[in-house]
């Protein structure tokens, strides 16, 4: 179920602001890289989500919440899900059966299409989602 409200003011809260990532003279990992938080607000309010393991996201399409993926590199504390503007929880996105185990690592939008994507341990898999309730559309290899 959505509720109303719309996300703005989207933002990434770095882990090391002000970092040159291009040419990482640290030689950070790309874990190391990963976002600490992502921002943003809800009309008047301030909203936030946290993950001491990284955390990358994107702003569903019609502003009504969040896309998330949480632990994008550590197995322990890896899950995807959609918000809404308010921060409350959607929908868990599940993987199908016939994935197997994997890893959520990446979400953004595919020709209009909101797309997870998932690690197994030999190969990599697009998961198509239904902005709305979260499930799962389509399921696709594409490495």
């Amino acid at each position: 179920m959505t509720k109303s409200g719309s996300v703005t003011d989207f933002h990434f809260i770095d882990r090391f602001p002000g970092y040159d990532k291009v040419n990482n003279p640290s030689r950070r990992t790309v874990a190391e890289l990963t976002p600490l938080a992502i921002a943003w607000r809800d009309g008047g309010m301030q909203k936030d989500i946290q993950s001491t393991a990284g955390i990358c996201g994107v702003p569903l399409a019609d502003g009504s919440g969040i896309a998330v993926v949480e632990g994008p590199y550590d197995s322990s504390v890896n899950k995807a899900y959609l918000v809404n503007a308010d921060g409350s929880l959607r929908a868990k996105v599940a993987l199908a059966a016939s994935i197997g185990q994997a890893m959520f690592y990446d979400v953004f939008y595919v020709d209009g299409s909101l797309t997870f994507l998932a690690a197994t341990s030999n190969r990599d898999v697009q998961i198509w989602v239904n902005e709305r309730d979260g499930t799962v559309r389509r399921v696709s290899e594409f490495r």
